[in-house]
């Protein structure tokens, strides 16, 4: 079965309920329509543009409720891996008085900074991904039975 397109299919009608009928407010949904949200826009991002990508496009919320999704589908791997690299890439940003958006965090990378990202970016698409994408389509659909709003 092909885990990532079942997954994107499912869980991209959380994030549509988010962005559509709620604005980006994270708020108006509930935990696990968060994480699922976050997770799909984990899984888009990260094979389009990698966790550069995710994170600038989705900032600290996108990021906390994909990470919460990862622990409760028991991911642990993964979970680690792009947390480390929040922490060793990301979060000496937080309180940088240069950014006005997440976008600018880029400019600032140092050659460091982008050889974490490369890896991560290659473990994601190398091993983790489908797993991943499996995990949650499992927990989620097959064994909550979440549904979106209509």
């Amino acid at each position: 079965m092909d885990y990532v397109k079942l997954w994107d299919d499912y869980s991209i009608q959380f994030n549509e309920t988010l962005e559509a009928n709620f604005g980006g407010d994270w708020d108006r949904l509930d935990q696990e329509e968060r994480e699922i949200a976050g997770l799909w826009k984990l899984l888009v991002d990260m094979y389009n543009g990698g966790f550069e990508q995710f994170f600038c496009n989705w900032g600290y919320s996108g990021y906390w409720y994909a990470m919460c999704g990862l622990k409760k589908i028991g991911d642990r791997n993964l979970l680690e891996r792009l947390h480390e690299t929040y922490e060793q890439v990301f979060e000496k940003f937080k309180d940088d008085p240069r950014l006005k958006a997440y976008w600018d965090i880029p400019e600032y990378f140092t050659e460091q900074d982008e050889v974490i990202l490369d890896e991560t970016n290659e473990y994601f698409w190398d091993e983790a991904g489908e797993q991943f994408a499996k995990r949650a389509y499992e927990y989620y659909h097959d064994q909550l039975k979440k549904e979106p709003r209509k």
